[in-house]
């Protein structure tokens, strides 16, 4: 063989030796994308949980809240006849949590 045949054959050699690591690589890219892929979509679908527990868990608090202020509006002409605003004021106010609003104010 001739030194020109010779050189054909190492690029030839050379050139399988590049397409078959590249497939390689190829391969092990496509794997772990995969599994990447499989991951995320398992971490999206516990976030999607998590918040539905939290819209769930809001939703709870807020129909809490409305009847805890309706229960108040309905109790607070009760407290206000029995003087116990005016006493839990006056503790407020001894403990130094007093506001700086007249008690007028508030009848208003």
């Amino acid at each position: 063989m001739t030194t020109s045949e010779n050189i054909a054959q190492i690029k030839d050699i050379v050139l399988i030796v590049f397409l078959v690591f590249s497939f390689v690589l190829l391969l092990f890219g496509a794997v772990l994308s995969l599994r990447l892929y499989g991951r995320v979509n398992r971490f999206m679908d516990r976030m999607e949980h998590v918040a539905e527990g939290f819209e769930e868990t809001f939703g709870r608090v807020a129909v809490a809240r409305r009847t805890v202020e309706e229960a108040a509006s309905a109790l607070k002409p009760v407290a206000k006849g029995l003087g116990l605003i005016g006493a839990f004021q006056g503790v407020s106010r001894l403990f130094g949590g007093g506001s700086s609003e007249s008690p007028d104010s508030e009848n208003k």
